[in-house]
């Protein structure tokens, strides 16, 4: 039997680095062996291997109505064991680190919800003085950030066209409320009731409101007597406008009809007037002398 030369241990060793070596670099030396990665697993869907990024799907212009809360989203990929915070670019203030607060003012909050990219600054009750730019942080080396920009504004609402309609009887309106920037609700009000679709009649289409973030639109087929009045457009969070409507029967309003009904019952005449008149001025002359 021939005799077999065998390396040296050392030997035979070194020869092996130096052929995973060169394994290596034949495959770009992406090879990372780590105790809790199986070697089976491709090392480009390691977390380990994988940096933060910033999605480009974040609305960085944000604009909020004053007292009602307002939300800055930040989404990041592959955070992995990073953390993200949320900083007032003007002073440079810390607000929240992972969802802990980091101030006192207990009006700005982190959310995140456990398995999703989205990390969330929401402030309660905004004000004008909150506008500015607000950071979004990632504790990377170097640090990532993304700049986000509140604006909060006083939101207001208004009638289109004539706040004061007069209808004939049986004609159809329309009633628009418009807002300058969103509402989460818009009621519309009738004499202090709230109208809904059915304000009349449960299952009538006789009212319908159509409605949008930006607008509700108030629609009446028919109008009769009753329906004259008050309308209010009361918009959450912002405040409310109104609109009168004056129905007419023949050539006069409703109202007024309703004004010269009282008066004939009254019982009172051109003649009875003009005698009191008289009789007063008798009165007085009598005083007198």
């Amino acid at each position: 039997m021939g005799r077999e030369h065998r390396l040296p241990r050392p030997a035979s060793m070194a020869l092996g680095v130096l052929v995973v070596t060169w394994s290596l670099l034949q495959c770009g030396g992406a090879l990372i062996l780590t105790a809790d990665e199986p070697p089976s697993r491709p090392p480009w869907q390691r977390p380990s291997m994988l940096q933060p990024v910033f999605m480009n799907n974040s609305v960085r212009h944000v604009v909020a109505s004053v007292g009602r809360p307002a939300h800055l989203h930040c989404n990041i990929q592959h955070l992995g064991d990073k953390v993200v915070s949320w900083v007032r670019k003007r002073d440079l203030h810390i607000l929240t680190v992972g969802m802990f607060p980091y101030t006192t003012d207990t009006r700005f909050k982190a959310l995140h919800s456990d398995g999703t990219q989205e990390w969330t600054l929401k402030v309660l009750g905004a004000t004008i003085a909150d506008s500015g730019v607000y950071e979004c942080q990632v504790s990377t080396q170097p640090k990532m950030s993304l700049s986000f920009t509140l604006q909060v504004v006083v939101a207001r609402a208004r009638i289109v066209g004539n706040r004061e309609q007069h209808v004939k009887s049986g004609s159809d309106v329309n009633l628009t409320c418009q807002l300058s920037h969103d509402s989460s609700a818009i009621y519309w009000y009738h004499r202090d009731k709230v109208v809904t679709s059915n304000y009349y009649q449960p299952g009538s289409q006789r009212i319908r409101i159509e409605t949008a973030p930006t607008y509700s639109r108030l629609h009446i087929t028919g109008v009769v007597d009753s329906d004259s009045g008050v309308y209010t457009c009361s918009p959450v969070g912002i405040d409310p406008v109104s609109a009168v409507l004056h129905v007419i029967n023949g050539e006069h309003p409703a109202a007024m009809q309703h004004n010269s009904a009282r008066c004939r019952q009254c019982g009172g005449s051109p003649l009875l007037v003009l005698e009191l008149v008289l009789l007063m001025v008798l009165v007085n002359h009598s005083i007198r002398r």
